[in-house]
């Protein structure tokens, strides 16, 4: 009889603790009777149940992040690429959410992942390479909206947002990439350095136009003045011997004599009567007349 009552209050003990469930911050939680779902939508905090009839399917209401391995894709231009993503959803339907995954976070992130990999293939297929590797944002909004809407009818599940990773050519064809870049580069440089070169010597050419017409200029400039000097000396040599004839012509004659005897080496053979050496021949009737004071 001891016994029968023992185990009558153990039952009910279990019974009791059985009867009740816990709904902490940043969970939701759905009441099951018989694999059936009878209630959701329980907020934080002690609820109550029927012991051993019903059990309690808990589930993170917070932003779950996913997260993909790199996959293969191709461009609208056929080249190869490969790209990696990020994800964040939560759930928004717990019924649905249940059903399908079981309230099963690797399950639901197993379901989500391929139709994240389609909506991308789709994305990428449908731009170039360089659309690509120009910005991607746009292809991202338009992936989360693709895939959001099949996850909300499928899992009960929201698509928060999907973030692009390591878009780029595949390792084995990167090198291929970079090189094709790299010889873009070199033939755009190539033709800025000969264009460059094109107008350097265009600049060069005007330059030298100018040098020499400059030149030109300044050496007419100094012909011209210098034909003016000449002009002006003649005349003053004109007008001093027209002053005094005997006086220029012996003037001279001593200049000729600096010329020919100024540096002291120099030797000239002539006749004794030769009229380079008449100021030397001692005639008082080539020597200037000297004037009475």
């Amino acid at each position: 009889m001891k016994i029968a009552g023992a185990v009558i209050v153990l039952l009910l003990l279990l019974a009791g603790v059985d009867s009740l469930f816990v709904v902490r911050e940043g969970q939701g939680a759905l009441l099951l009777q018989f694999g059936n779902i009878v209630e959701s939508g329980f907020a934080p905090g002690l609820h109550f149940k029927w012991p051993f009839a019903q059990q309690v399917g808990r589930y993170d209401t917070r932003a779950i992040v996913l997260e993909s391995e790199p996959d293969r894709y191709q461009t609208s231009d056929g080249a190869a690429m490969q790209a990696s993503f990020h994800a964040r959803w939560r759930v928004v339907d717990p019924m649905a959410y249940y059903r399908a995954t079981g309230g099963d976070e690797l399950q639901a992130s197993q379901q989500i992942t391929p139709l994240i990999r389609d909506a991308l293939r789709s994305e990428i297929q449908a731009h170039k390479l360089g659309e690509l590797i120009d910005g991607n944002g746009a292809m991202d909004t338009r992936a989360r909206t693709l895939v959001d809407n099949e996850t909300r009818a499928r899992l009960g599940v929201a698509i928060l947002d999907i973030g692009i990773e390591r878009l780029g050519p595949p390792d084995e064809a990167a090198d291929a990439v970079y090189n094709r870049m790299r010889a873009n580069a070199k033939s755009d440089a190539d033709a800025l350095r000969a264009a460059g070169e094109e107008k350097a010597a265009v600049i060069k050419a005007d330059d030298e136009r100018k040098k020499q017409t400059l030149l030109a200029d300044a050496q007419k400039a100094a012909d011209t003045a210098r034909g003016a000097g000449d002009a002006q000396a003649a005349k003053i040599h004109a007008d001093t011997a027209a002053q005094d004839p005997q006086f220029f012509a012996f003037w001279s004659s001593l200049q000729a004599y600096r010329k020919a005897f100024g540096n002291g080496r120099t030797v000239i053979v002539l006749e004794p009567d030769s009229p380079f050496l008449k100021e030397f021949s001692g005639n008082p009737a080539n020597a200037p007349a000297a004037k009475a004071h």
